[in-house]
C-alpha cells in the first residue's frame, strides 16, 4: 500500500512537472512574440522621426514625397495621412505590448508558484521516504 502511495505521489508530481515545463514553453513563446513586438514599435518610431522631418522639409518649401507600397506598387500618399497612419499603427503596437507584459507576468506568477508547489510535493516525498526507511530498518532489527 505504501509503495502504491508512493507511486501515485511520483506521478502527481512528474504531472505538475509536465505542466511547468509547458507553462516555460508558452513564456518562451511569448516573451519571443514581445521582442517581435519591441521591434516593430522601434521601426515605427523611426518612420515617425523620418516623417517629422519630411514634415519639417515641407515647411520650408521643399519638395518632400511620401509613397506607400501597396502590393508591388508605389502610390503616392499625403504627408498628413502618412504620419496619422503611423501614429494609429503605434498606438495599437503599445497596446499589444502592455497586454504581452501583463500575459506574461501572470504567466511568470503561475510558473513559480507552480514551481514552490512541485519542490513542496517533492519534500514531501523525500521526508515519506526516509521516514518508511527508518520503519523498515526497526523491523528488521
Amino acid at each position: 500500500m505504501t509503495e502504491n502511495l508512493g507511486v501515485q505521489a511520483a506521478a502527481i508530481v512528474d504531472e505538475k512537472i509536465r505542466e511547468y515545463r509547458s507553462l516555460q514553453e508558452e513564456l518562451n513563446t511569448h516573451r519571443f512574440d514581445l521582442g517581435t513586438l519591441t521591434a516593430q514599435r522601434n521601426e515605427n518610431e523611426l518612420v515617425k522621426q523620418e516623417l517629422d522631418v519630411c514634415g519639417q522639409e515641407a515647411s520650408e518649401g521643399s519638395d518632400s514625397v511620401v509613397y506607400k507600397l501597396v502590393g508591388p506598387v508605389l502610390i503616392k500618399n499625403d504627408l498628413d495621412e502618412a504620419k496619422e497612419t503611423v501614429d494609429k499603427r503605434l498606438e495599437f503596437i503599445s497596446g499589444e505590448i502592455k497586454k504581452m507584459e501583463s500575459t506574461i507576468a501572470k504567466k511568470e506568477e503561475q510558473s513559480q508558484q507552480l514551481a514552490m508547489t512541485v519542490q513542496e510535493m517533492q519534500g514531501a516525498m523525500q521526508k515519506a521516504a526516509v521516514e518508511a526507511a527508518k520503519a523498515a530498518a526497526m523491523q528488521s532489527s
